[in-house]
């Protein structure tokens, strides 16, 4: 005898409601995704390091200490058994060094023994900054920013362990020069940092107490602008530049640049496009490719500061300036890249 129409149809509708049941079980909710998988603006804030890559460290220390740089701690020649190069296991030694800038470490590296991210740095662009550090506040943060940035393509080409007095510190650079212009964000937990994780005032002459923007020389300013809203950085607004009373190694310029600029930090960073040279940015990509290019410093007497940086090593390279109708002032960068592949630049902003 058959089974009546109506509990025919009730027992399908139990079989159906059981099967969905047990799929939503099985297919994680987009909350709890999102939850472990998400980009944490906070954390990029502040660059609480930058990462420095040269041949002869002694060399590129003593210069800057030269131009002004305080209490530079030499680290000397450090083993670091616990690092995976490209998902192999790798011991280095590295020589250090380690300086501040207005809550900023400075650190230096100088390859001595294992194959490294830093060797491939070195021969590719010589010396110069290599990633800008970004602390997490615990080893789960780490955890989930790298996730992230794995559910984004982007992974980790080099990582590592150090034990400090208060536990064990993680760090990981991600694979983000090749589409990023040449810049490798590195993510790092440090259970010795400060509280804030911010490094105390250095006490360097004038003007290296505070770094007011981080610049990267680029081919293509627009692409590498939406490789980093790709990332969630939100959106690179980038302006044709014609400078005022342009100079070029101590010529009449006719620079003309694409800026680009990041702001969702407390420094921002600009993205430079060279259009018309030559300049000190077509130099830049000649000689190192694309990458980090200045850091720059305010001053408050762009001439005096100038005369004083000068005999110390870092000649004048190229100036100019900008007259807006919110802004005005000078511009001049010094030609620091002999030692360490970094040019400085000095900011003069005309008070209102």
């Amino acid at each position: 005898m058959g089974i009546p129409f109506s509990l025919r149809a009730l027992a399908t509708s139990l079989v159906l409601l059981l099967f969905a049941v047990a799929a939503h079980s099985q297919t994680p909710s987009k909350e709890k995704s999102g939850s472990t998988s998400a980009l944490d603006p906070s954390i990029y804030r502040h660059v609480v390091q930058v990462g420095w890559v040269v041949r002869d460290l002694d060399d590129v220390v003593g210069f800057w200490e030269k131009l002004g740089l305080k209490n530079v701690r030499k680290a000397g020649v450090r083993e670091f058994p616990d690092f995976t190069v490209r998902g192999k296991q790798t011991p280095l030694s590295l020589k250090m060094a380690f300086g501040d800038i207005g809550g900023v470490q400075i650190e230096w590296i100088q390859p001595v023994k294992g194959s490294s991210v830093y060797d491939e740095f070195l021969r590719k662009h010589g010396d110069g900054i290599h990633h800008l550090a970004y602390a997490v506040r615990s080893p789960e943060q780490f955890a989930q920013q790298i996730q992230y940035f794995n559910s984004k393509g982007i992974g980790v080409v080099q990582r590592g362990s150090w034990q400090g007095s208060k536990g064990k510190g993680l760090f990981a650079y991600l694979d983000t020069a090749p589409e990023g212009g040449g810049l490798t964000l590195e993510l790092t937990y440090n259970p010795d940092a400060p509280p804030g994780g911010f490094e105390p005032p250095s006490q360097n002459d004038d003007p290296f107490n505070k770094i007011v923007q981080y610049a990267f020389v680029v081919h293509d300013v627009k692409k590498v602008g939406a490789f980093y809203e790709r990332l969630g950085f939100g959106r690179m607004p980038v302006d044709h530049n014609i400078s005022v009373n342009r100079i070029y190694r101590g010529q009449s310029g006719q620079f003309e640049m694409y800026l680009g600029w990041g702001r969702f930090g407390d420094v921002p960073f600009e993205w430079i496009q060279s259009l018309v040279g030559p300049s000190v940015y077509d130099d830049a990509l000649k000689t190192h490719g694309e990458g980090f290019h200045h850091l720059a410093f305010d001053v408050t007497d762009m001439d005096e500061a100038i005369r004083q940086l000068e005999p110390r090593g870092a000649p004048l390279s190229q100036s100019g300036g900008w007259d807006n109708p919110g802004s005005k002032g000078r511009f001049a960068y010094l030609d620091s890249d002999p030692h360490g592949g970094v040019t400085i630049e000095l900011l003069w902003n005309q008070p209102r």
